[in-house]
C-alpha cells in the first residue's frame, strides 16, 4: 500500500501523465478548468476547440475569448500542442476528434471538458491507476465522478462499474482505437442478441436498444459519449469509480449543449491535493462489477426508476423543482 506521505512527495514531481482539455465556447468556465490543471503543471498539455458557426456574431466572440484566455493562463513550462477548428462540427464529431487526435499522440492521458471542475486528486487518482491497468484488458476506462448521493463505507478507493462516466476520465490508446462514433457494427451485434448478454433488465435492453438504433439510423442525439459506453459493452470492458466524488459539473446552465436542464453531481467542499478519501489508494482484492451501484446508475442516467418508486418520486420531484427554478428566472428576467 502506498501512503499518503509518499504522495504528497511524490506531488512535488512534475507530472507526466498527458492531460486533454476540451473546450469551446464557455471562457470563465474554462478558466476554472484552467486554473485547476495548473495545480498540476502538466508536462504535456493538449488543448482542443471546436470552431465557430455561421452568422453568430455573440458565440464567435465566445469562442476567441475561450481560446484566448487559455492561452493566455498556459504559464507553467510544458509541451503544449492545440487542435482549434476553423469551423463549427458539433459535439458529435469535436469531441470524438478531438480524443482520437489526443491518442494519435500518446498512449495513456486524462481528459476534462471544459465544464467538469476536478478535485486535485482526481489527477493522481487517474495517473496511478493509468499505470496500474495499463496492460489488463479488463478495464477501459478510469472516471473522475461518482453519482452516488452517498460515499461508499468499503475500506476500497474505488469500485467497478460496467457503465462509463466522461464528467472527467481517463483511458488508454489500446481502448480507444476500438471507438466509432457512428457504431457501424451495431446492426451485426444487434442481430446476435448481444443487449441480452450485457443488461440483466428489460428496462436497460429497450433503453439502449432506442439509443443505439437512434445514434445509427438517425444520428441523434448529436453526441459522442453513447458510443463510448457501447465500445465498453461490446468489449466487456469496466470503468474504475472513485469511492469518492472527485468531479462537480459547473454545466448545467443555458451555456450547456446537453444539460441545460437536470441535476449535476455532488459539490466538492474542499479541492485540495490529497484531502479526499480516494488517497491513500486501497486496492479492491478482486476485479468485479458492484452490480447494486450500476442498478443506481441506469436509474438516475439511463432506463430510469419504476414508476411510482421511491426513488422515482425523488427523482421527478428534483426535475419539478428544477423547472420552477427556470421559469422563476425567466419571469424575474423578463421584469
Amino acid at each position: 500500500m502506498i501512503t499518503k506521505k509518499r504522495y504528497i512527495m511524490r506531488k512535488q514531481k512534475i507530472f507526466e501523465t498527458p492531460i486533454l482539455l476540451i473546450a469551446w465556447k464557455r471562457p470563465d468556465k474554462t478558466k476554472k478548468i484552467i486554473e485547476s490543471i495548473k495545480q498540476v503543471k502538466p508536462r504535456y498539455f493538449y488543448v482542443a476547440c471546436d470552431g465557430k458557426t455561421q452568422n453568430n456574431k455573440i458565440l464567435n466572440n465566445q469562442v476567441n475569448l475561450t481560446r484566448e484566455l487559455i492561452l493566455e493562463n498556459i504559464t507553467w513550462n510544458c509541451e503544449l500542442k492545440t487542435l482549434f477548428c476553423e469551423y463549427n462540427q458539433g459535439c458529435k464529431n469535436a469531441v470524438s476528434n478531438a480524443i482520437s487526435w489526443f491518442f494519435d499522440n500518446v498512449d495513456r492521458g486524462i481528459i476534462i471538458e471544459d465544464d467538469c471542475l476536478p478535485h486535485q486528486d482526481f489527477f493522481y487518482f487517474c495517473s496511478e491507476l493509468l499505470k496500474i491497468y495499463e496492460n489488463d484488458m479488463r478495464i477501459w476506462s478510469i472516471a473522475g465522478n461518482n453519482l452516488h448521493r452517498k460515499n461508499s463505507t468499503k475500506e476500497e478507493s474505488y469500485f467497478f462499474s460496467k457503465y462509463s462516466h466522461c464528467w472527467g476520465w481517463a483511458t488508454w490508446k489500446r481502448c480507444w482505437s476500438k471507438y466509432d462514433k457512428d457504431i457501424a457494427d451495431w446492426p451485426s451485434y444487434k442481430s446476435k442478441g448481444i443487449l441480452n448478454k450485457i443488461f440483466e433488465s428489460r428496462r436497460e435492453k429497450i433503453f439502449w436498444m432506442k439509443t443505439l438504433d437512434n445514434i445509427y439510423y438517425y444520428s441523434r442525439p448529436n453526441t459522442w459519449d453513447y458510443q463510448w459506453s457501447y465500445t465498453c459493452f461490446i468489449n466487456s470492458g469496466l470503468t474504475i469509480i472513485p469511492n469518492e466524488n472527485l468531479i462537480y459539473n459547473i454545466g448545467f446552465d443555458d451555456e450547456a449543449t446537453h444539460t441545460k436542464f437536470g441535476n449535476p453531481n455532488r459539490s466538492i467542499k474542499n479541492y485540495k491535493r490529497f484531502s479526499s478519501k480516494v488517497f491513500p489508494l486501497k486496492h479492491p482484492k478482486y476485479i468485479h462489477r458492484s452490480i447494486n451501484k450500476d442498478k443506481y446508475i441506469d436509474a438516475i442516467c439511463y432506463s430510469g426508476p419504476y414508476i411510482f418508486s421511491r426513488q422515482w418520486i425523488v427523482i421527478n420531484f428534483k426535475k419539478l423543482l428544477i423547472k420552477i427554478k427556470i421559469i422563476l428566472k425567466n419571469l424575474y428576467l423578463i421584469n
